[in-house]
């Protein structure tokens, strides 16, 4: 059997709640993964050039996305990570989905295993807004989210018990 690829993406500035998050997530998987900090990369806003808009869909903006582009292509599960900043995901991860635009044409992201994790200082309706601003994207990019979590009060070891659950879920696909 083929060992799945994994490649988390982390959009916090910092390597602390986002990163517990996936980081227990990832290894109760038991599998091989990648972190990529956004945070390490020099991404660039979209120009809205709208290159990207035909064959061979690529994005014509020169930075580090065509390597991250590559990952993604290459991984079988994706784990999207982004702290709430005002009911909405970081800049970072943003800035990382309207890059993804490429993919949206292309569809080489399509049925891809997807987890979506997020944690906030705020409430629970707050919190669940950068969740779903996430799995809009995932939809958008065809991407089959199958597990999604969220911490409050910037907690996410009050999530253990999940975080560990989802981990375990991924080792069996």
């Amino acid at each position: 059997m083929l060992m799945k690829k994994i490649i988390a993406i982390c959009a916090s500035p910092r390597k602390k709640n986002t990163y517990y998050m996936l980081k227990t997530i990832l290894d109760s998987s038991k599998k091989e993964y990648e972190i990529v900090f956004l945070k390490n990369l020099k991404i660039n806003p979209c120009s809205a050039c709208e290159n990207c808009h035909k064959k061979p869909y690529k994005c014509s903006t020169k930075d580090r996305m065509p390597e991250l582009c590559d990952k993604l292509e290459k991984a079988d599960i994706v784990i999207l990570g982004s702290p709430t900043y005002f009911d909405n995901v970081s800049g970072m991860m943003k800035n990382f989905i309207d890059r993804c635009l490429p993919f949206y044409f292309s569809r080489k992201l399509e049925g891809k295993k997807t987890v979506v994790a997020s944690v906030g200082s705020e409430d629970a309706e707050s919190i669940s807004q950068c969740v779903n601003a996430m799995q809009r994207f995932c939809k958008h990019m065809g991407l089959d989210v199958v597990s999604s979590v969220y911490a409050t009060k910037s907690n996410p070891k009050s999530k253990e018990k999940e975080l560990l659950k989802i981990g375990k879920f991924i080792s069996s696909l």
